[in-house]
């Protein structure tokens, strides 16, 4: 499915056009990946969240690296993906990822709403942060749920929900082909 050096000389080619780090992101991530896990550690991440991951983001991890270059501000690294995912939920991390995603389409939140009813960490159930767009909104791949390696658009911090955008490979490949059109 990934294919690493395709990916690494992509980056190098962005990197060579943008020295000065002017798209979108690219300030933080610097178009660099964070270092491919082993197998066994990918699976000690999967028996501490409770989930299996989604197949295309598992291999990303072991073929081409953890965190760094990515859409927005870049991927998160999966353990600080975690450390941030545990904060957001009072259920607790476990049950955060063991409850499958509760959306199928776009969602919006009511109008009716209180303010901070859809801030809440049973909207976002099932997924993984996995790259910060910045004001408050994320993009999270869904790890639990029958859409499972789908990424959602996460902006419930300006009342306008979730937004389906694609699976993972797409979502990725997508940014690599023209980074500098993959704002949302």
């Amino acid at each position: 499915m990934w294919n690493a050096d395709l990916i690494h000389r992509r980056l190098e080619e962005i990197r060579r056009q943008d020295p000065d780090h002017k798209i979108f992101g690219a300030q933080r991530h610097q178009y660099r990946l964070g270092p491919r896990l082993s197998t066994p550690e990918v699976a000690a991440f999967e028996r501490r969240i409770g989930v299996e991951l989604p197949e295309s983001f598992r291999t990303f991890l072991t073929e081409v690296g953890n965190g760094g270059a990515g859409p927005s501000y870049g991927l998160y690294e999966i353990d600080e993906a975690f450390r941030l995912d545990a904060m957001e939920t009072h259920e607790g991390p476990l049950h955060f990822f063991t409850t499958p995603f509760p959306h199928t389409a776009d969602w919006i939140p009511p109008l009716e709403a209180q303010p901070g009813d859809y801030e809440e960490g049973h909207w976002i159930t099932g997924s993984l942060l996995l790259a910060e767009y910045g004001c408050g909104a994320f993009h999270r791949l869904v790890v639990n749920g029958e859409i499972a390696g789908e990424v959602w658009f996460d902006d419930r911090c300006a009342d306008a929900g979730m937004v389906r955008e694609r699976n993972f490979f797409e979502w990725y490949m997508s940014w690599l082909d023209q980074p500098h059109r993959h704002l949302f």
